[in-house]
């Protein structure tokens, strides 16, 4: 009879144990968050202006008027008969109506999401005080400006990766044209305020660079999916995560991290169909992998030395890459 209570007695403080444990474990993981609360988030203002609802949607509106309004759309060198032909031109015009659905009052909330974050983790830095929508005939390159008091969004180039006016565009291109990439394209363009370029010309400073500019990521839309961030489909996402070891080791083997060859920037970190190794790893890999791997980098080091957003910013790569102990 002892035995068989001393072991009902070992039984109810090896379930207390384990309830214990997972309370602790709850309750860690909801008060150690590393992003602020809603109500933590400062206010930001700025007006959102729909350029191109002016310019194409309302044909009435004189064009002197907005010449002398948004005098920075309009080079002076250029006559007003080819802004008027603009105006009613039918291609033009069909990108304009097919902007229409996108967004609405769901534009101005996103940025402002955003801009709150910015605002918290740098609340020393100036912000945009105007976000302007407008049209520029699908220049993927330039999808979110940041030109100071002014945030410029090519419209256009949200329209989704199946929409017949983007036909012809190369497919790895085309997957980035959707709404759901807003944030990603913002962060980006701000990201030179927060994040110091280097002189360098090695390519482990310019991956860990990029690995800086993904990681304001993380901070400035914490919600996103992490595949995002980096404009990656969730493919190429776990593609990157099953091969990080083969392509570190690919870098470290072939002398790359310290190479200044400016051909590794065009085979590893700008964007294309894939990334160029020149050998079995080209299949189904993605582009700019070398821009995912100075991510985790900068991930491993941030977990190693329990750096803050800034710490990590200010970093330099030589203590980034030897503080991380990055191998995997």
């Amino acid at each position: 009879m002892g035995t068989s209570r001393h072991r009902k007695i070992n039984r109810f403080f090896w379930h207390l144990k384990v309830v214990l444990f997972c309370t602790w474990l709850f309750v860690f993981g909801c008060t150690s968050s590393i992003h602020p609360k809603p109500q933590e988030l400062p206010e930001v203002s700025f007006e959102v202006i729909r350029f191109e609802q002016l310019f194409f949607g309302d044909l009435d509106t004189p064009l002197d008027q907005l010449k002398s309004q948004y005098p920075y759309f309009f080079p002076s060198n250029t006559p007003n008969s080819v802004w008027q032909a603009k105006r009613t031109d039918s291609l033009q015009q069909a990108l304009f109506h097919a902007t229409l659905p996108l967004f609405g009052d769901n534009l101005k909330l996103r940025t402002a999401n955003v801009l709150k974050h910015a605002k918290y983790y740098f609340p020393a830095e100036k912000l945009p005080e105007k976000v302007i929508t407008l049209l520029t005939d699908v220049d993927y390159s330039l999808r979110a400006v940041d030109a100071d008091s002014l945030l410029l969004i090519s419209i256009d180039t949200y329209l989704g990766a199946s929409h017949p006016l983007y036909e012809g565009i190369p497919k790895y291109i085309k997957n980035k044209l959707t709404p759901l990439h807003l944030e990603a394209e913002i962060i980006d363009a701000l990201s030179h305020r927060y994040v110091s370029k280097t002189i360098s010309r090695a390519f482990l400073d310019r991956m860990v660079v990029h690995g800086k500019r993904l990681l304001l990521h993380d901070y400035l839309s914490p919600k996103a999916s992490a595949h995002f961030h980096i404009q990656y489909t969730q493919d190429q996402w776990d593609w990157a995560t099953a091969h990080e070891s083969d392509v570190w080791h690919y870098f470290v083997d072939n002398d790359f991290l310290f190479s200044t060859d400016e051909n590794l920037n065009f085979r590893f970190l700008t964007a294309g169909p894939y990334s160029k190794f020149y050998s079995y790893l080209d299949e189904n890999s993605p582009g700019r992998i070398g821009q995912w791997m100075g991510y985790r980098i900068v991930k491993a080091y941030q977990k190693r030395t329990g750096a803050s957003l800034q710490q990590v910013l200010a970093a330099k790569t030589q203590e980034i890459l030897k503080k991380s102990r990055y191998n995997p």
